[in-house]
């Protein structure tokens, strides 16, 4: 029998949502139906019963504030893991310690949830969770399927990666799986002795495109807020 992570095991999520955002200031505070962005992902995360604690890691205190009201612990990353171009996996590896720390525990597992997806819900987290079980595998992450007509440009002309001869039908084509960069669950030695949230064996969890958006521009935004409008119409039966 293969063992799972709720096997005795310590899991954890970490959140990494600094302060600084070049694309949409205050991003991770940007109001989504009244409520900061950074609250849909700790939702989500603290609504899944096989993590222990949500940690948000930041340089912020009004995200700091955010994410002690929203129930999550807060781990204050040093300014120099908080630059545009820090990596999220040493800013990952100093919650870790800062939590084992704390608690005198060794953790086995840790789930990273970006803020940038808002709409990854629970049932995601723990359709991941499934997958990682069922399949044996050192780490998950979500991704998402697209079909699309694929160009190569050179200069301002353009070369397609299919036949124009005979066209397919979109169908048709061969699916891409994109990571959407919602859930990645990994053990949590990835992280100590590579540095990284992948390797070993990976499995994919399959997210739905209406899930999968993540917001880097305030377009992305719009997305969310309309795609949340639709749904709370359709539970109203508006048409």
């Amino acid at each position: 029998m293969l063992a799972t992570t709720s096997d005795n095991q310590k899991t954890i999520a970490i959140i990494p949502a600094r302060g600084g955002s070049k694309g949409i200031p205050k991003k991770n505070l940007a109001p989504i139906d009244g409520i900061p962005m950074l609250a849909y992902t700790i939702r989500a995360g603290m609504a899944v019963d096989r993590i222990d604690s949500v940690l948000v890691s930041t340089d912020n205190e009004e995200i700091a504030a955010v994410a002690l009201k929203e129930g999550a612990a807060v781990i204050r990353r040093p300014e120099e893991l908080a630059q545009d171009n820090s990596p999220t996996e040493p800013c990952v590896l100093h919650a870790m310690e800062k939590w084992e720390e704390a608690e005198g525990i060794s953790l086995d597992w840790v789930v990273l949830l970006q803020p940038t997806a808002p709409l990854r819900d629970s049932s995601d987290i723990q359709g991941a969770f499934k997958i990682l079980d069922d399949s044996g595998a050192d780490c998950v992450l979500s991704v998402m399927e697209r079909r699309e007509f694929h160009w190569e440009k050179e200069g301002l002309l353009g070369t397609p990666k299919w036949d124009i001869d005979n066209r397919p039908r979109r169908q048709e084509l061969r699916p891409d799986l994109i990571e959407n960069g919602a859930i990645y669950i990994s053990k949590a030695n990835l992280y100590r002795d590579q540095g990284n949230r992948l390797g070993g064996k990976i499995a994919l969890y399959e997210m739905p495109l209406e899930r999968s958006i993540d917001v880097d521009e305030p377009f992305d935004l719009w997305l969310v807020e309309g795609y949340l409008r639709y749904q709370k119409d359709r539970e109203e039966g508006k048409p």
